[in-house]
């Protein structure tokens, strides 16, 4: 009978292992950002008057409603806001589990005063997109190639800068290492993660105590079978090991969510023109912020150097 105490143990970590892999990847119930009562009881309590100034900002700008389908089936929705005498294109990614309100609202006006469109999706099993699984940038990559094609195909080579916060920042350095149109002319990343197995390793130690492996590996197989992506499929220190586009990598030097010496990996390695922008005293996507003037100044360089 002393067999069971393995088989036991073995089917406790594939039972775990996937647990692990349904709460992390799982879509959620989207949170009520415009509600105050509901939304002042969240983490993001402190945030939603920038929220509400965020949506009113967008219905007060032209914002027109657009959407893509995914190469493996999926209607994509996102926003547009165009400007006049546009000089170019911000394609903009918000963060796992967040919203385009939370993430960017803060930066459109910035944006959109230096004479830039829009582009803003929802990133799949997020807000208006289709889809039941999140999968850490890894699909959402190839999702931004759809949106890539979507715009050129009605804006022809008009300049796109991809920018991203979180794992919209990974979702845009995944793509460093792709053949990719030649209007694209740069990359914005603000805090990403190197990996989704690395992100989910670390939360999955900061809050359980335990080390991720065994469990990582048992999350990687459900991860295949059941959303169609690995892990380990994607990494931003890969990816920008071959990377030739102009690169801002950003993070909050406090980050106590997606570890600081993970843009540093990225950086280190990142081939072509780079710049990195540690900010002291930020935490989790809180950089522009912290340090507003740097932060402005450094990315209006980006887009005048990129986009002559």
């Amino acid at each position: 009978m002393y067999w069971l105490i393995p088989l036991a143990i073995v089917i406790v970590i594939i039972l775990f292992g996937g647990v692990v892999f349904f709460i992390a990847c799982s879509r959620y119930k989207e949170l009520p950002w415009l509600d105050e009562a509901k939304m002042r009881k969240t983490p993001y309590g402190e945030y939603y008057d920038s929220i509400v100034a965020a949506d009113k900002w967008l219905r007060e700008h032209n914002v027109q409603e657009v959407s893509v389908t995914s190469t493996d089936g999926l209607q994509l929705k996102g926003y547009w806001v165009p400007v006049k005498n546009a000089r170019g294109t911000m394609l903009m990614a918000h963060g796992y589990r967040s919203s385009m309100l939370l993430d960017m609202g803060y930066v459109f006006d910035f944006y959109r005063e230096r004479g830039m469109n829009l582009l803003i999706p929802f990133q799949r099993a997020h807000g208006k997109s289709e889809g039941k699984y999140i999968t850490f940038g890894v699909k959402e990559s190839g999702d931004m190639l759809c949106w890539l094609k979507y715009h050129n195909d009605r804006f022809g080579n008009l300049p796109v800068i991809l920018t991203g916060i979180s794992m919209g920042a990974s979702t845009m350095l995944y793509l460093a290492d792709e053949p990719l149109p030649q209007n694209v002319r740069g990359i914005i990343a603000d805090c990403g993660f190197t990996s989704p197995k690395a992100i989910i390793s670390r939360v999955f130690r900061a809050v359980i105590h335990l080390p991720a492996v065994p469990f990582i590996w048992i999350a990687d197989l459900f991860a295949r079978f059941f959303a169609g992506f690995g892990l380990t499929q994607k990494d931003s220190r890969k990816t920008l090991a071959k990377n030739k586009l102009p690169i801002l990598l950003i993070h909050g030097a406090d980050d106590d969510f997606v570890p600081c010496d993970m843009t540093k990996q990225a950086y280190d390695v990142c081939t072509g023109p780079k710049q990195l922008f540690l900010v002291e005293g930020a935490k989790h996507g809180t950089s522009f912020l912290v340090e507003t003037k740097r932060y402005s100044e450094l990315v209006e360089n980006f887009l005048n150097e990129n986009l002559r």
